[in-house]
């Protein structure tokens, strides 16, 4: 009997699930007790894709594991569900990234509003698309981590803006 080893690419994935649940965690100390739940389940998701990447062997051609994936579309739809979060409806594709390097997407900039805010999420669109560039240029995981960071700050900061949009 052979006992799996993941390999440096599910490693990498396992430690940007376990960067993202950190994230997630500390934003449940600063939110409303609707997003605070939603955050916690995606923390608890978040978990059990790090956990899958050590344990299991992948089950698709991008080197995911089954629940892995399964517990990174459900983290996903409750992201979209709850906007308060500050996480991207796609931000499993920062995980994945570690196994296929596909490239990462940057999300359209917020059509004209009745408040001119436009000119501020061009702005931070840009900046994430440098910082994407940056993280998938990354020479090492702990700057690819790093980098994540502040990616996920800058998600943050675009979620408040649509809030403000919305009025």
């Amino acid at each position: 009997m052979t006992e799996f080893e993941p390999t440096m690419q599910a490693r990498a994935a396992a430690a940007r699930a376990t960067l993202l649940a950190d994230i997630a965690r500390r934003r449940t100390l600063s939110a409303s007790v609707e997003t605070s739940r939603a955050l916690h389940v995606v923390v608890d998701l978040l978990d059990i894709v790090a956990l899958s990447f050590y344990e299991e062997e992948p089950s698709d051609a991008h080197g995911v594991p089954a629940d892995a994936r399964l517990a990174l579309t459900e983290a996903e739809e409750i992201a979209a569900d709850t906007p308060g979060t500050g996480l991207p409806a796609n931000f499993g594709q920062y995980i994945t990234h570690a196994l296929d390097a596909r490239p990462l997407t940057v999300p359209t900039v917020f059509g004209s509003t009745g408040c001119d805010l436009g000119g501020d999420d061009a702005r931070l669109t840009s900046a994430l698309g440098t910082l994407h560039d940056h993280l998938a240029a990354a020479a090492t995981e702990e700057v690819a981590l790093a980098l994540l960071e502040a990616v996920l700050a800058l998600h943050d900061k675009r979620a408040d803006l649509a809030q403000l949009t919305r009025g």
